[in-house]
């Protein structure tokens, strides 16, 4: 298969993620974070921004930009339902914001030296690792208060949509490695998302699977 295909593969596995989440979401079977949405809506924005920039393929954009839409129609979602749903009550969730927060001025302030090439050419490789590794750190603070909710109450979230996303991300992975031709920085943001959307989904199924509700779950 045409790799750009397989990477509208995963962007159209991406959405219909979102659509059974979505779905999910206006039947009140889900109870989406709104802390974690919020983040997840900027960042991934920035994300698109970001690899856009570095000219990306179209491959490789397909997914993010997906969910940068999707990302923020749900996190306009709860506003909408509260003006303070974003706010998170746990200390420490409040301080994975703020360091998410911390994290994305820190990487789009030094992609901005690099874009009016006030960084001299000694310095790039280490602020474009730089850059990287904040975006990566900021994927568990972005995710830290879903995990929070799910571990507590896996109730709250469907395993459907997360499985989805993660065969969507697996598909990114291998769309990246196969474009990339090996392991680069870029492989990162799908293994690290194929990783924590799988531990999601198997933590909600494990949880009906123990309280004998797995039928009723999947419909």
């Amino acid at each position: 298969m045409d790799i750009v295909i397989l990477g509208i593969v995963a962007g159209a596995l991406q959405a219909v993620g979102y659509l059974v989440y979505g779905f999910k979401v206006l039947k009140r079977d889900i109870t989406p974070n709104a802390a974690s949405w919020m983040m997840f809506a900027y960042g991934t924005t920035f994300l698109v921004i970001l690899e856009w920039d570095r000219d990306a393929s179209l491959a490789l954009l397909a997914l993010p930009i997906v969910c940068a839409l999707s990302s923020i129609g749900i996190a306009w979602y709860c506003l909408r339902k509260s003006q303070r749903a974003w706010w998170p009550e746990h200390m420490m969730e409040r301080l994975s914001f703020f360091l998410d927060v911390l994290l994305t001025i820190a990487y789009l302030y030094t992609w901005v030296l690099l874009a009016q090439g006030t960084i001299t050419e000694q310095g790039k490789d280490w602020a474009e690792v730089f850059i990287l590794i904040c975006w990566n750190v900021g994927i568990f603070t972005a995710f830290f208060p879903l995990l929070r909710q799910v571990y507590h109450h896996p109730a709250s979230e469907h395993a459907a949509p997360w499985l989805v996303w993660t065969c969507a991300y697996a598909t990114l992975a291998f769309v990246t490695l196969a474009q990339q031709q090996g392991f680069d920085e870029l492989i990162l943001y799908p293994v690290i998302n194929t990783v924590v959307h799988g531990f999601i989904a198997a933590r909600i199924i494990f949880y009906h699977l123990r309280s004998g509700q797995m039928g009723k779950h999947l419909i």
